[in-house]
């Protein structure tokens, strides 16, 4: 079968009319000698004709082999498409999913069946267009993907999101945004729409810092779930950014559906570090099924499917939440002790926060570099108040949703950010992270309606970890740490406060976590499809170079995050990019948490066969109450564009 990917015909810069007149670029992935077929839509925007398109050809090629068409479409205003772009998750992206959808279905080539799958954002318009409910759209698949954008990603339990939305999402975004489209027409139309687009561009991550609260700016950008009335396949993460999401997408959902839970980051699960999986051979089964109506035995199986870390192992399920769960509490108490009774003696731990913390519990790496996996939380553990269980006599399968209930009083500040890891310490001391749960103190009682909090009150705080799937072996321990940082992850606060946290009698602080019990039936194992190695599935990248860096100045106390990816590529379609290289960088002071920053740059170096050399740099440089943006356009060594948009 991937002898013949090349058998297929290719249309480079289809041309979809939408509502308003606006015209989207799309390629169309044809199979050879067949009229009328089921077509798939991935919408992006992340340009079919450089990073999106050539990182999806592989799977494009695969779908349009086996009998499927297949488009590959530009957001408005981004790519080859024209109009002006909106911000991330505008709701108007439901309604031109849409109408791509109903555009599709009425084409000669298409039979009238649609599908739309994607990853990342590719999976945020699967959600937005199928909630649009498109006569013709009969099945989705989401994978990796946020459906409120606030909570799922830029402000987890109300805490800002640092490096992974700023500096690597945000910043490599303004590079993307005024990067000229990659596939050049004879007739002039791609440099058309790129000089109206530089006319018109704006920067999308001004309106964040404004908009701390979950208030009608955030309102806006959820994903009605619950308006979605079609079969739909959910893939996710344990270590991606979103398993949260993922899991309350699948909880929603009340169609014909499956969830599917890995080991995995944010990137392919083909070409993933941990447990690849080549999804292609799932989801052509699912389409086949849903679109081409052949009986395969894909709904008969269990609809939910997972991975155990820990033990490594595949497992199905017959329902998420798992039925068989049952919740046990374990209590904070004196000597850093986590038991499974509370506390009869009144006790209290104080801490002082050191903004530092955070820096081994991995990236979150929107851009897909496939590195940035929590390291030993040995560091942090030592930098936090820690409540340790004795040795395990039996495993202990911690699969669902953790959370905590604290007791915490604040001495010197008004607001705090609280951090809670569950983490498995193993016999030799080493802890491995399982999840993490984050709030920010003001947002106790409402997201909607934060309320600073008050000097020597004691407040009971709920915080809930993300869901997860981890066995903690006998003869290991389980950890809660407690802090009030996890950087880069979020950002400090401007002062680092100090809390009294209470355990015992009056103020029970506990953990609650989600045990698991052997199934009593046996169900057959998943049946896990491996990647086959000798197939290039991203030909058109020459180069991959991913790197992640922790500096640590004892002197000055300051830590500093850097992370950064570097591409070369050829594109089959004329467009050369011959080095492409964003770097991401974030640095706290343990003594003066305000002066936290993130920097971003990017250098771009393109030769587009009608133009020449194009070069673009891009600055970024945001604090706690500004951000600074810069972007430059060269060609051949003449500058062409620059524009500087502050806050």
């Amino acid at each position: 079968m991937h002898d013949n990917l090349n058998e297929i015909h290719v249309e480079k810069n289809v041309l979809i009319t939408l509502h308003d007149g606006v015209h989207l670029a799309a390629d169309l992935y044809m199979p050879q000698g067949q009229n009328r077929s089921p077509v798939l839509i991935s919408y992006y925007p992340y340009h079919k004709d450089d990073i999106i398109g050539a990182s999806l050809d592989y799977s494009c090629r695969y779908f349009a082999v086996n009998g499927y068409a297949h488009l590959i479409v530009d957001f408005r205003g981004l790519g080859n498409s024209e109009g002006k772009a909106w911000e991330m998750n505008d709701p108007r992206e439901n309604i031109d999913g849409a109408c791509i959808v109903e555009w599709a279905a009425h084409q000669p080539w298409c039979d009238g069946n649609v599908g739309m799958w994607g990853i990342s954002y590719g999976g945020i318009t699967s959600l937005q267009t199928a909630s649009e409910r498109p006569p013709h759209l009969k099945a989705i698949v989401p994978i990796f993907t946020p459906y409120n954008i606030y909570h799922d990603l830029i402000f987890p339990g109300g805490c800002l999101n640092c490096l992974g939305a700023f500096g690597d999402w945000g910043s490599r975004m303004v590079a993307m945004n005024i990067m000229p489209p990659g596939y050049q027409d004879q007739q002039g139309r791609w440099y058309r729409i790129w000089k109206e687009r530089l006319e018109n561009i704006e920067h999308q991550m001004f309106p964040w810092q404004g908009h701390i609260a979950f208030d009608e700016y955030w309102q806006a950008k959820v994903i009605p779930i619950e308006k979605i009335n079609i079969p739909t396949f959910v893939i996710g993460g344990w270590r991606d950014l979103f398993p949260q999401a993922m899991i309350r997408i699948y909880e929603k959902l009340s169609v014909p559906k499956k969830l599917f839970m890995g080991p995995w980051m944010h990137n392919p699960m083909d070409v993933a570090p941990q447990d690849p999986w080549d999804y292609h051979l799932e989801l052509k089964r699912w389409w086949d099924y849903w679109l081409k109506n052949e009986k395969n035995s894909i709904m008969k199986e269990p609809p939910v499917t997972i991975y155990v870390q820990g033990v490594k192992q595949w497992r199905h399920e017959l329902e998420w939440p798992i039925a068989r769960t049952k919740l046990q509490n374990l209590f904070l108490s004196h000597a850093g002790i986590l038991k499974d009774r509370p506390e009869q003696k009144a006790g209290c731990d104080i801490y002082t926060t050191d903004p530092t913390v955070g820096i081994t519990a991995g990236l979150w790496d929107p851009v897909s570099r496939g590195i940035g996996m929590p390291l030993d939380q040995g560091r942090d553990d030592l930098r936090s108040l820690i409540y340790t269980t004795k040795l395990l006599s039996e495993d202990i399968e911690i699969t669902g949703s953790p959370e905590t209930n604290l007791f915490i009083a604040m001495e010197d500040a008004e607001e705090v950010n609280l951090v809670v890891k569950l983490n498995d310490v193993g016999p030799k001391g080493d802890s491995t992270l399982i999840t993490t749960g984050w709030l920010k103190g003001s947002h106790y009682q409402s997201h909607e309606q934060p309320e600073p909090l008050r000097k020597g009150q004691i407040y009971k705080f709920h915080i809930p970890l993300w869901p997860t799937s981890y066995l903690v072996p006998k003869g290991h321990r389980l950890r809660l740490s407690v802090s009030c940082s996890d950087f880069p992850r979020i950002w400090p606060t401007l002062i680092n406060p100090k809390i009294h946290l209470f355990f015992g009698k009056n103020q029970s602080s506990f953990l609650c976590i989600p045990v698991i019990s052997p199934r009593e039936n046996s169900i057959p194992k998943p049946n896990i499809y491996r990647p086959d190695t000798s197939i290039n599935r991203a030909p058109s990248f020459i180069n991959v170079a991913p790197q992640w860096c922790i500096e640590e100045d004892p002197v000055n106390s300051m830590m500093k995050v850097f992370s950064s990816v570097e591409y070369q590529m050829i594109l089959p379609w004329g467009m050369e990019i011959k080095n492409w290289r964003t770097r991401s960088t974030a640095t706290v002071s343990a003594l003066r948490p305000d002066w936290a920053r993130v920097e971003g740059e990017t250098n771009m170096l393109l030769h587009l066969p009608s133009a020449g050399e194009v070069e673009i740099h891009t600055l970024s440089w945001i604090s706690h109450d500004r951000m600074s943006v810069t972007g430059e356009i060269k060609i051949n060594r003449q500058l062409f564009f620059e524009k500087k948009w502050e806050r």
